[in-house]
């Protein structure tokens, strides 16, 4: 990774999850900011743009879809990729739907690692 990696922001209200996506990604050389919701993931925008966003989906307040949702009017190049540990059909359909990927929890860090190795965000585009 470069002198200065560029930013992976995560977002969930789950601050167990919060603290062990940052502590890995941290490990692997990556910057991370970290955001306990969607509001204040959003009151970041505009801003430095995140190389990526990794986004909780059921949060208290806005779920992920809408702040997927939102987001994408701030900017809409920022790659996102929604996260959920309730993986059911009808919130795969939505996502699927807003062209926004889904990966379910407990995520499987040497997986993301690899995308995010990859030196790319050419998988999380819809």
């Amino acid at each position: 990774m470069s002198a200065n990696p560029p930013t992976i922001y995560v977002v969930d209200d789950d601050p167990a999850v919060l603290h062990s996506t940052r502590f890995l990604l941290e490990s692997e050389g990556h910057a991370v900011e970290t955001f306990a919701g969607g509001q204040e993931l959003l009151a970041a925008f505009p801003g430095p743009s995140p190389w990526c966003v990794l986004l909780d989906h059921v949060m208290p307040g806005m779920d992920g879809l809408e702040v997927f949702k939102r987001l994408r009017d701030l900017d809409d190049r920022v790659p996102v990729v929604l996260i959920t540990g309730h993986p059911d059909p009808t919130i795969c359909r939505r996502a699927r739907a807003a062209g926004v990927p889904l990966v379910e929890k407990p995520l499987v860090f040497e997986a993301l690692l690899n995308l995010l190795g990859a030196g790319t965000t050419s998988f999380l585009q819809a």
